[in-house]
């Protein structure tokens, strides 16, 4: 049974506590998965608050054909496919000089023992990866960040971006050879 089922059974039983739960639950690896998908923070805090808001409007509307979790990224997936393309149109406007804020989800993992010449390789291999990861078209992009980044199951995937899991392996196998053709030897 789904452990989450019983906290939107609350909500729709207007027992508002039940909120909190869900948002103690599901807030961390929801901001992982969103900034993952948008690399904005300020667009992240944005699509995971505003996902929750409307987890809390929406709970009556809410029939157990997959998981609340299931549909909880669901919500946050369209809300990031609108950000992403808002974002695209500014993704150059980084500033390399703004502090990065100390709860902003980490995007690399820090390894101590490689020179910093070896470390710079690997951060341009990374951003290289990551541009071409934003360059896929939305539909791989979103299989491709679910399954590899995320590291959801096929079926989890077929289920939050409605569509067959066969679909998702393909769309998968799409997305790699298209980083595979423009990444070539960073790989």
């Amino acid at each position: 049974m789904d452990p989450d089922l019983p906290l939107i059974e609350a909500l729709q039983a207007s027992d508002d506590s039940a909120l909190n739960e869900l948002i103690d639950r599901h807030r961390e690896p929801l901001r992982r998965f969103v900034f993952r998908y948008l690399r904005n923070d300020a667009a992240c805090e944005d699509v995971v608050q505003e996902t929750f808001v409307r987890v809390y409007f929406k709970a009556d509307k809410f029939r157990p054909k997959s998981s609340v979790k299931t549909w909880i990224y669901t919500i946050a997936l369209n809300l990031c496919r609108d950000q992403f393309r808002r974002l695209a149109r500014h993704r150059g406007d980084v500033s390399m000089d703004a502090p990065a804020r100390s709860d902003a989800p980490r995007t690399e993992v820090a390894d101590a023992a490689p020179p910093p010449s070896a470390r710079a390789v690997d951060s341009d291999r990374f951003a290289r990866l990551q541009r071409a990861i934003d360059e896929l078209p939305e539909k791989l992009r979103e299989a491709i960040v679910l399954f590899s980044l995320e590291q959801r199951s096929q079926h989890e995937v077929a289920d939050i971006l409605r569509i067959t899991p066969k679909a998702v392996e393909t769309r998968i196998y799409h997305a790699k050879a298209r980083l595979r053709a423009a990444l070539g030897s960073v790989l």
